[in-house]
């Protein structure tokens, strides 16, 4: 309470009873129809608040609760005024954070608070907790002045007035150089052309993105070392995860002036830790905001992502196998992708017309893609094609045994001993690790009446990618062994030239 003294244009008013204070800030909630904080220390002090933070809950009041505590080192430890306070309320809060202390959370810290203020008015809008712990030395802090903290807002769509409208636009014109990077997304995203055409929006993502105005292989137009020019001043982002870490570390390092993420529910995704505003709704709304009203970008910037990409050559291995397959498949077919390895070499090649991609990327886990690409097939008369590693394919190898698997399934099982990505990162080469085996799919294939062959090198692969690319009469896996070490190499070879 004495440092909210300290701050201009903070109104203030004392309660001793913390009953009574959760109670005085409900009604003054319920009279102004604008959030009230109330604060309180540590121990007891927070649960006497509970009966108000219910009364709120339930009239959707925006009572933003703030507690002090100790360190979580010190609760049950008989120090005093402690006690477990994070989550206290249960669901009678809409959001419970803990601010971590550490001077190096400091963004983590910047986004918990601002999702915990972002919570009081969002939708119905009602109580948030916001739990501080603090280490000694608790007075005299010298910091001065306070850094400016980063605010992050949210447009909802549906609601949105002609003054957020303004305000976007505005934002919009004093950011020429624009860029909409696209996550995974089900579905074509449906951008206008008009936004790349007249108002100089580079559209990126990857295969992942589904959609066909994308420039979906970033990474060999950024190349091994992006240049800081190639943030843009208006970053706009749709989707799931992205895999690149070179986009990854460019807009993390050279923050955009401003970050817009469209995201349906409203949460707070802030992947490159430079989030301004969350966009709530259907993203063809703002898509045709933009297009109808912005005005005219970059087109300089735009122009640089359009760099032609070369089509890599590699002598015989993983890269090889998967970009042939890639160039192989008839146009309008669905492509699945493992984990790991699988899904970051499709990103190296093009892929034919009309390609609908696939790939759980919700946590990137290796375990369950074949389960979940035979699933997809099992209900979807096009081509089915099935790139996965040995690790994903042993995790779910029993995906096999399923019935009704259709005829059009073509897998290509690259088999490299073990989990291939640990040679491209510097880690121990550990067997209990790395996952080293000498198993084979082989017996189990064509005991589940799979249609099986083996490629061993160079002189094997052509039969065994016109059996990929055949209509039959039964599903297709081809189990390819390629040299993990050499794969490693030729791929780091690779980035280090493009």
């Amino acid at each position: 309470m004495a440092s909210l003294a300290e701050l201009d244009g903070v109104e203030l008013r004392g309660a001793t009873d913390e009953r009574s204070a959760g109670f005085t800030a409900c009604g003054w909630a319920a009279q102004s129809q604008a959030p009230v904080a109330v604060c309180v220390t540590s121990g007891s002090a927070l649960l006497n608040l509970h009966p108000a933070v219910a009364e709120a809950h339930y009239r959707h009041l925006p009572l933003l609760i703030i507690s002090a505590d100790r360190p979580a080192s010190w609760i049950g430890q008989q120090d005093g005024q402690t006690l477990p306070q994070p989550g206290c309320f249960g669901p009678l809060c809409r959001m419970s954070v803990q601010i971590p202390e550490a001077a190096e959370e400091s963004w983590h810290r910047n986004r918990l608070l601002n999702e915990a203020l972002l919570e009081l008015t969002h939708r119905a809008g009602g109580p948030v907790h916001i739990n501080m712990p603090l280490s000694e030395p608790l007075f005299a802090t010298t910091e001065e002045p306070l850094p400016t903290p980063r605010i992050i807002r949210r447009t909802e769509l549906a609601r949105m007035n002609a003054d957020e409208e303004t305000e976007l636009l505005d934002t919009v014109a004093a950011c020429p150089r624009r860029l909409i990077l696209l996550g995974q997304l089900p579905t074509d995203a449906q951008i206008p052309p008009s936004l790349a055409a007249e108002k100089a929006f580079a559209i990126i993502g990857e295969h992942l993105c589904n959609t066909a105005l994308a420039i979906t292989q970033p990474d060999a137009v950024l190349g091994p070392e992006p240049e800081a020019e190639m943030s843009p001043d208006l970053l706009i982002t749709y989707g799931g995860c992205i895999i690149s870490k070179r986009l990854k570390t460019l807009l993390r390092n050279n923050p955009p002036r401003e970050h817009w993420h469209i995201c349906p529910d409203g949460a707070v995704v802030d992947t490159f830790c430079n989030l301004t505003r969350v966009i709530e709704g259907d993203p063809a709304e703002l898509w045709e905001l933009l297009s109808a009203f912005a005005e005219e970008g970059d087109e300089t910037y735009a122009e640089r992502w359009l760099t032609p990409v070369p089509v890599p050559q590699f002598p015989y291995s993983s890269m090889q196998l998967v970009g042939d397959t890639l160039g192989a498949m008839p146009e309008g077919s669905v492509l699945h992708l493992a984990n790991s390895s699988a899904v970051r070499f499709a990103q190296l090649y093009p892929l034919p017309a009309d390609t609908q991609v696939e790939c759980n990327r919700g946590v990137n886990g290796i375990e369950g893609s074949l389960s979940a690409a035979l699933g997809y097939a099992m209900g979807d008369s096009r081509p089915q094609y099935i790139i996965c590693g040995d690790l994903s394919f042993f995790y779910d190898m029993n995906a096999l045994w399923l019935q009704g698997i259709p005829a059009q399934v073509k897998i290509l099982l690259i088999n490299n001993g073990g989990g291939g990505i640990f040679d491209y990162i510097p880690t121990p080469d550990n067997p209990l690790v790395n996952g080293r085996h000498q198993a084979t799919a082989s017996g189990w294939a064509q005991s589940c009446n799979f249609e099986y062959l083996n490629v061993h090198s160079e002189h094997d692969w052509p039969a065994a990618l016109a059996a990929l690319t055949t209509p039959g009469n039964r599903p297709v896996l081809v189990e390819a062994f390629t040299d993990s070490a050499k794969d490693a190499s030729f791929f780091k070879q690779f980035n280090a030239q493009y």
